[in-house]
């Protein structure tokens, strides 16, 4: 990886629909670059640039922690996934052919695929599989996901194309964990990058593209994945997955053509593109929520008094359509309207009762709000700031880039910031992970008995009703405790030039390069 003076990594976020059929006729060149497939289907080559917020962290497990939403889309184009799964939670086969459930439901029997090689030539096979999951597993690596992933008791080797979870209990989110696309423990690395310590800088995978330079704060270029094993995929030569912090520059440059597709959630420009008859507009909404996160272990944020005066004073409605011009829904809970839990005791603007609770808490509450130094997070600063002074709070605004507040969320050297509460098929273990006492990724810090218990249901139950019944529980005492406070529902969504063909949508914030592909004179 190569670096100027600003040090950053790719950060701080249902599914593509089937496989586009590529017709093989004859080799066409035009505009230089791009070789012309069939007038009627998709055509090769060419470089697709795709503009994200922000620069990240890194691509080995360890040493990253998580995929933000706006990495997924560069993990999912070098390395892969055991399976992907259906709109419906069926698995759908990547590098693992079927996955078996033990009668007991406690051992999982995964048969992996044959012929398929890592981008440095070392076969994909049983070894790098358990290698992968064993380093996740060991607790002297000190994986932040491992909380989560307790009930994996040992993933072993059957012979060279089948491994073998055993569980120590049965676990309901197992199939989601390991075709998750959001958790960067599913995604397979190469076991020599893992051993040679190069795999955060410069991954290394099975997939459709390969890991060419990354220059930090800049831009990070894969190329086509000549070996790759889905025959005829992927359709473009390159994909350059710009750092492009400013939305009305993202928005800018692909006005210009400089950009083909940005990444944003931001409604004025979503809105401005879907009157433009020469882009497109992609969007999926999900489950998770965006979020506004209290560091509730230190004062006056430890006082429950002043988290629900907070709530209270907080306009959920006013935000949203200030900000996202109404293109995102009201967030109640985490589930994004996939499951009815009736009243969860969700508190609605009120500042009388917020001036009342402060007036109890009887101290000056002064608190600091960090932001990202982005027209979004200025807005949010000015939204927050002008809203808690109506019940007497002060707040000051401190800007930060991405990476610098996120560092400080990990060490809990803040008090209030925007978050989100990352989207899954099963939520179960991404509340498990965000809210259990004794997990590294607790950034809220908020530590309740009650609360674990209803999260350990979620981790060790197989009755859904009781599984349901609990994620309820966990949603209302959020609201109840205001451990956080929620922004809006997730709506995960990209623009593109309309010459860009294969999106069909970006689930989880992904945009799948592997089936994109560019129009004759798209551009």
């Amino acid at each position: 990886m190569k670096r100027e003076s600003n040090r950053g990594r790719f950060s701080n976020v249902r599914r593509c629909a089937g496989l586009i059929g590529l017709w093989v006729l004859s080799a066409l060149v035009f505009s230089g670059h791009v070789n012309q497939v069939s007038a009627a289907g998709p055509e090769r080559g060419g470089t697709l640039t795709v503009a994200v917020e922000a620069d990240g962290r890194g691509f080995d497990p360890i040493k990253a922690g998580f995929l933000s939403s706006q990495a997924r889309s560069v993990a999912m184009a070098i390395e892969e996934r055991l399976f992907d799964m259906d709109a419906k939670g069926k698995l759908v086969p990547e590098l693992g052919l079927s996955a078996t459930p033990s009668k007991d439901g406690k051992t999982w029997t995964i048969k992996l695929r044959k012929g398929v090689s890592f981008h440095d030539g070392i076969p994909f096979n049983a070894d790098a599989v358990v290698q992968h999951w064993e380093r996740l597993l060991d607790p002297k690596n000190r994986f932040r996901g491992l909380v989560t992933m307790q009930p994996i008791e040992s993933v072993k080797k059957v012979d060279d194309f089948t491994v073998r979870f055993q569980l120590k209990h049965v676990w309901v989110p197992f199939k989601d964990v390991i075709a998750s696309t959001n958790g960067i423990a599913a995604y397979i690395p190469s076991p020599k990058a893992m051993k040679e310590g190069t795999q955060d800088l410069a991954p290394v995978g099975t997939g459709p593209y390969k890991f060419k330079e990354w220059i930090a704060n800049d831009r990070l270029v894969v190329v086509r994945n000549p070996s790759y094993w889905r025959k005829g995929k992927p359709f473009l030569d390159s994909v350059v997955f710009r750092t492009v912090p400013d939305m009305q520059t993202r928005f800018a440059g692909l006005k210009s053509g400089e950009l083909d597709v940005i990444l944003t959630d931001r409604g004025a420009s979503i809105l401005q593109a879907r009157e433009d008859r020469s882009l497109k507009v992609y969007s999926s909404d999900a489950t998770g929520a965006e979020t506004f996160i209290f560091n509730t272990s230190k004062p006056p944020l430890n006082d429950v008094r002043v988290r629900r005066a907070l709530s209270y004073a907080w306009n959920q409605e006013f935000y949203i359509k200030a900000s996202y011009k109404d293109t995102i829904a009201v967030a109640r809970d985490p589930f994004g309207g996939t499951i009815a839990c009736g009243d969860l005791g969700y508190r609605g603007f009120n500042p009388e009762k917020g001036r009342q609770l402060i007036a109890e808490y009887g101290k000056p509450v002064n608190l600091e709000l960090q932001i990202t130094n982005t027209p979004r997070g200025r807005e949010f600063g000015e939204i927050v700031q002008r809203l808690y002074k109506e019940i007497g709070v002060t707040v000051t605004v401190t800007p930060l880039t991405l990476g610098q507040r996120n560092k400080k969320v990990f060490a809990g050297d803040y008090q209030m910031t925007g978050w989100q509460l990352f989207d899954a098929t099963d939520m179960g273990p991404t509340l498990y992970a965000n809210l259990y006492s004794k997990s590294e990724i607790n950034f809220s810090q908020y530590r309740n008995p009650e609360m674990d218990k209803l999260l350990t249901t979620l981790q060790i139950s197989a009755n859904n009703k009781e599984r349901q019944k609990a994620l309820c529980g966990v949603a209302k005492q959020l609201n109840d405790e205001a451990v956080f406070l929620y922004r809006g529902a997730i709506r995960y969504s990209a623009i593109a030039k309309a010459g860009i063909q294969g999106i069909s949508k970006v689930d989880h914030g992904i945009v799948r390069v592997s089936d994109v592909w560019i129009k004759k004179g798209g551009r």
